[in-house]
């Protein structure tokens, strides 16, 4: 069978060493900066380096998070400096979410691999392609597909496929989610998540109450795909990986060790006796026949840490309430009952000591593993006056290897009589002997980079910054055709979208059509919103109904794409669209200039500002095809949960329910069938067309202006419209306009 690199997370030293030694085949880590995991205790840059020497002496590679959004100046100014001393040392692979981190590192840093953060949410073939076609060697695939979906990506591309396999699980599609930087200003775009999901919550349906004393709706259990691993491997995954950078040096060494040893098992062809756990429901021993996890592990790997309990529910294509805590979803670590962080393991050498009077001391080391060979030589030796040398006495002191990365197998020792050797003669030359055989063995790994200065990275960024015209036209999104209806009937709305997840397939061509009849009638001109996530079920549908869709494009009736993901983009571009006909949501992050570059490089002229940077940083960026969303509810979070199914049950029915917090603060929440996908909203819509902030807007001098209608019902969409009227264009008082509470988002503070 196919060897499957299994992936450990370290967050020390220790924990490195230990993982390794372990059975980790690679390791991940973060460094003081960029990383997903910001208050953890990550390596300083002393430390990254002797890690990277550290895993290559033990013939293993080691991945750096690089996984955060980056802004302009961290880009341009701090992350060539960072990266260069650990490109140089031999770094194997960073794993990246930043469109713009991603070209620049491919730039400036040749033949370093580059793995597609699960922070991308890559959930099908469309989006691995887009990614491998710019580059990237690896992908870390979303949390939510299932082993079918996996397998079919490996049969549709050849790229690696890292795949979750231990550890915890967020209730969001990693990446995007903004709950806890619009809640609190720590993104978890920017490594800072404060975990919002992890808190209790009711569920309310129109004001009343569906839950009863303290619940967790947003907090799954922990991951543990033990049982999977066959069909893991014959699925196509390259990787598995362990979460756990946070976690302390037992966990990760223990649950390293474990699946070490059904790794083995698999690879080696041994047979162990057979297992109901490891087939889903009703399809027992199908796959895995001769596979099983003993007992005694799957106790272990429960008492090394779970929340609640494990779950493997997505990688079996299920979902629901049995992969949620619901109540108590703290993470406990037991005692295992024996000790699972094992010894630092030396590599292991052969030597040849020649001791020849009048003549040097030479030392001749051989590495077991690769045979690479050095000599060194010391001081001559005299003849002996009194006590002459003896072979126990130079092989003791010749074994002392102490805290170097090498131990001898074998020894031999060739000795003249009546010698005499100071023991500094051998000291020294076992330590010069050693140190030339470390270097050697890593001489393969090593690098050299021309240093830049910063102004000769500035200089290629080849991105001009245009001040657009500021027209004031709108873009309205809709999220049903009642909103759409209302938005047409005005002058200033130039475009209107139309959220295709909000339909279920077998009513999207209707949907599809009215609208498109509906804007023809009114002049406007219609973009088809992409779903939030496009996994491939959701395409293959789409993929049927895109004659009609192309046929409407051609007859100008459709006049192009509002896409959210990779996926997305991929697909867009398998059915032919043009990519100057592809507008980017905000999900698809455009932090800095260099990001933009990137999309404009791939033909996407057209984005929405990101909604996480405040109005000085957005004034820095170049407007030429930027649209400010200056209304609408932030999606917090978007989920392959739903939280109707997991309180009420599935009806395949639309629903807005809401999550009410500590305070009172109630949080929309919409599940949509037709892509089945749950939408999670801010409490209160961001709004910035008011007195005390359209300045600000103005200084930014967006292409265009955008509103988001989501929950709203049609006199609410009006209410919102009306009160734009007013504020901005300043129309009389006529009908009553929008005066809930609002906040102006990340306007005025920006994150981290």
């Amino acid at each position: 069978m196919k060897k499957m690199e299994l992936l450990a997370p370290a967050g020390s030293l220790e924990t490195l060493k230990a993982v390794c030694e372990a059975g980790a085949d690679a390791v991940y880590l973060g460094g003081g900066q960029f990383g997903a995991r910001a208050y953890a205790k990550n390596f300083t840059q002393d430390e990254l380096l002797y890690a990277i020497d550290y895993v290559h002496l033990h013939e293993k590679k080691l991945h750096l998070t690089v996984n955060t959004l980056l802004k302009n100046r961290e880009l341009e100014e701090q992350l060539y400096d960072y990266l260069l001393p650990f490109y140089e040392q031999g770094l194997d692979a960073v794993i990246v979410q930043d469109a713009g981190v991603f070209s620049f590192i491919k730039k400036y840093f040749p033949g370093l691999e580059l793995h597609a953060s699960t922070q991308m949410t890559i959930a099908s073939a469309e989006g691995a392609r887009f990614w491998k076609e710019a580059g990237a060697d690896r992908i870390v695939l979303a949390r939510e597909l299932s082993i079918n979906e996996i397998r079919r990506i490996h049969e549709t591309l050849d790229i690696e496929l890292e795949c979750f396999v231990h550890g915890a699980l967020c209730y969001c599609y990693s990446g995007q989610c903004l709950f806890s930087s619009m809640l609190g200003g720590r993104s978890g775009n920017r490594g800072r998540c404060a975990q919002p999901c992890r808190l209790p919550y009711s569920v309310a349906d129109e004001g009343q109450s569906l839950t009863k004393g303290e619940l967790y709706p947003l907090s799954p259990k922990d991951l543990c795909a033990i049982d999977l691993l066959p069909k893991l491997m014959k699925a196509g995954v390259s990787s598995l990986k362990i979460e756990g950078r946070m976690k302390q040096t037992q966990y990760a060494a223990g649950v390293t060790r474990i699946y070490r040893k059904y790794l083995d098992i698999l690879e080696s062809g041994q047979i162990a006796y057979s297992s109901p756990e490891a087939e889903p429901r009703g399809k027992k021993n199908s796959c895995n026949k001769g596979y099983a996890v003993a007992e005694g592990d799957r106790r272990a790997l429960m008492e090394l840490g779970n929340r609640s309990g494990f779950t493997a529910g997505y990688l079996r294509g299920e979902k629901g309430r049995e992969m949620m805590s619901l109540h108590s979803p703290k993470h406990t670590l037991e005692q295992p009952a024996v000790a699972i962080v094992p010894e630092d393991k030396k590599r292991m050498i052969s030597g040849n000591c020649s001791c020849r009077l009048g003549e040097r001391i030479s030392l001749t080391v051989t590495d077991d593993t690769s045979g690479q060979r050095v000599t060194v030589y010391g001081g001559e030796i005299q003849p002996a006056k009194n006590a002459p040398a003896q072979t126990e006495g130079i092989e003791k002191v010749l074994r002392q290897t102490g805290d170097t990365d090498f131990l001898f197998a074998s020894l031999q020792i060739d000795l003249d009589e009546n010698c005499f050797i100071p023991k500094q003669f051998l000291k020294a030359v076992r330590r010069e002997a050693l140190d030339q055989l470390k270097e050697e063995l890593l001489l393969k790994h090593r690098r050299i980079r021309k240093a830049f200065l910063p102004e000769d990275i500035s200089d290629n960024r080849s991105l001009e910054h245009t001040e657009a015209l500021h027209t004031q036209q709108i873009l309205a999104v809709c999220d049903t055709l009642s909103q759409l209806a209302v938005c047409t009937e005005k002058d200033y709305i130039k475009t209107v979208a139309l959220q295709l997840q909000s339909f279920l397939p077998e009513h999207l061509d209707d949907a599809v059509n009215k609208a498109a009849q509906q804007c023809a009638k009114a002049g406007k001109e219609l973009l088809l919103a992409m779903p939030s996530v496009l996994r491939a079920e959701t395409a293959d549908s789409y993929e049927k109904q895109w004659i009609c869709i192309q046929n409407m494009q051609e007859n100008n009736m459709i006049d192009g794409f509002l896409a959210k993901n990779y996926d997305s983009l991929g697909f867009l571009r398998r059915m032919g669209t043009a990519p100057e006909c592809v507008w980017l949501d905000s999900q698809l992050y455009t932090f800095s200039d260099r990001a933009v570059s990137f999309f404009r490089e791939q033909g996407y002229l057209n984005r929405t500002l990101p909604l996480e940077l405040n109005a000085k940083e957005l004034c820095r960026m170049p407007q030429d095809g930027s649209m400010l969303v200056i209304y609408g509810r932030a999606p917090f979070m978007v989920s392959s949960q739903c939280v109707n199914k997991n309180i009420s049950g599935c009806d395949h029915k639309g629903k807005k329910l809401e999550l009410v917090d500590r305070y009172g603060k109630h949080l929309p929440v919409k599940n949509y069938c037709g892509v089945c996908c749950n939408m999670i909203y801010n409490a209160v819509p961001t709004l910035l067309f008011s007195d005390r902030v359209w300045s600000e807007v103005e200084k930014i001098h967006p292409q265009t202006l955008r509103m988001d209608f989501t929950v709203e019902d049609e006199n609410e969409t009006r209410s919102v419209l009306a009160l734009y009227e007013q504020q901005i264009l300043g129309y009389p008082a006529g009908e009553t306009v929008f005066c809930g509470e609002s906040t102006r988002g990340h306007l005025g503070r920006g994150v981290e």
